[in-house]
């Protein structure tokens, strides 16, 4: 068998760099060597993405490719922010909720108005009917977020009459009786952070159980531990605010506004007062020097302490989330109240409270939309002239 064979290569000689100690150790050039060795990315952002994405990354950018980016980008956006943030995520929370109320009521509306061409007697008939619909839902969002919603909750139920419509002061009545308090570990790491101290060092007793729960704070009794031996506990009540209320709120008063815009431009003046009365009511070193105020004030004119009683500040534990005083006996200010209208409104003839201040309401409505004025009547709320009390 014939075997073909190979064909014999010219031999030459090839000059091979001698190998010394300087040419072992020298540097490679980066820019040449390493760009031989190593792939480069077709584009810099190609590098950063998973493999599957490089087509959205890479040109041709395409119209539709465009969409897609900006869609891409704008939900990993709103993720990030609806876990890292806590005020944009309070603000979705707060939308998801008062959207559908706002909707279903601007679309009641226009239908009335622009396509039923509704009288003003059915377009308000419509409008109750939505609220008495609207109005417990409206209270479950308020529940479900707390904070300072239920405080301004609680105070539209009392001074609401004739700012908003009776279904709603109605249905914020239950707000009054308080919300679920927070636990005692929450509130006396709260006492500590605030005081610098412990529970041990600041109280002899401590109450876990607080006498009451509100939407910005709880009270607890307590008793202050003596400073010097020999002297007696002192029993006081301890307020403690929440600190996540005061950080939330910019963006719940935010919320408020413009919902207020949207149900009844009318009343975003009071909106914007809310927002300044409740910057104060958050600092209770504002709150404690305000009771220092008005007990001076009271007792320079001979009122405190023969008819009112106020109580005395603990300068000691007094901050920005923690006020004590002392301890007082006595009845809630809204049961009081209550009391002292259904007094006045029996000896002017009215069955209770109730129907004295829906009276009221309904005529200093119909005062101001008539332009007010100190004509014959003007000033007579209760339509009676032997009962000039205004």
């Amino acid at each position: 068998m014939l075997f073909p064979t190979a064909r014999k290569q010219p031999f030459t000689h090839q000059p091979t760099e001698r190998l010394t100690f300087n040419t072992m150790c020298k540097p490679a050039d980066s820019s040449k060597d390493m760009a031989h060795h190593m792939p480069r990315p077709r584009h810099v952002l190609s590098a950063l993405v998973p493999p599957f994405a490089n087509g959205l990354i890479n040109p041709p950018y395409t119209i539709r490719k465009i969409l897609l980016l900006i869609f891409l980008t704008s939900i990993i956006s709103f993720v990030s922010l609806y876990s890292f943030h806590r005020g944009f995520r309070r603000t979705v929370q707060f939308w998801r909720g008062m959207a559908p109320l706002v909707l279903k009521y601007k679309f009641v509306k226009f239908r009335a108005e622009k396509i039923d061409h509704c009288s003003p007697e059915e377009l308000e008939r419509r409008l109750n009917v939505y609220r008495e619909t609207s109005a417990p839902r409206l209270v479950d969002l308020i529940l479900r977020l707390g904070g300072i919603y239920v405080k301004i909750g609680q105070v539209m139920s009392t001074i609401g009459q004739g700012l908003l419509p009776q279904q709603y002061v109605d249905a914020l009545q239950p707000l009054q009786n308080g919300v679920p308090p927070r636990n005692y570990d929450e509130i006396s790491h709260i006492i500590e952070d605030s005081t610098g101290k412990t529970m041990h060092e600041l109280f002899d007793s401590f109450d876990e159980v607080p006498i009451g729960s509100a939407s910005i704070a709880q009270v607890h009794r307590a008793t202050l531990r003596p400073r010097k031996e020999g002297e007696e506990p002192v029993p006081i009540v301890l307020k403690v605010q929440y600190p996540d209320v005061a950080e939330l709120f910019d963006a719940d008063l935010s919320n408020l506004e413009i919902a207020t815009k949207l149900f009844a431009p009318e009343n975003l003046e009071v909106a914007k007062a809310l927002r300044k009365r409740h910057e104060n009511e958050l600092d209770f070193t504002k709150e404690a020097q305000n009771m220092r105020d008005c007990t001076r004030d009271m007792q320079k004119y001979g009122v405190e302490p023969s008819l009112v009683r106020i109580p005395r500040v603990v300068d000691d534990i007094c901050t920005q989330n923690v006020l004590a005083m002392e301890y007082l006996e006595g009845v809630s200010l809204s049961d009081a109240i209550q009391q002292e209208q259904d007094r006045v409104a029996k000896a002017l003839g009215k069955q209770d409270g109730d129907e004295l201040k829906k009276v009221l309401a309904s005529r200093m409505r119909e005062h101001f939309e008539n332009g007010g004025g100190a004509g014959s009547g003007g000033m007579n709320m209760l339509g009676d002239k032997k009962n000039e009390i205004f």
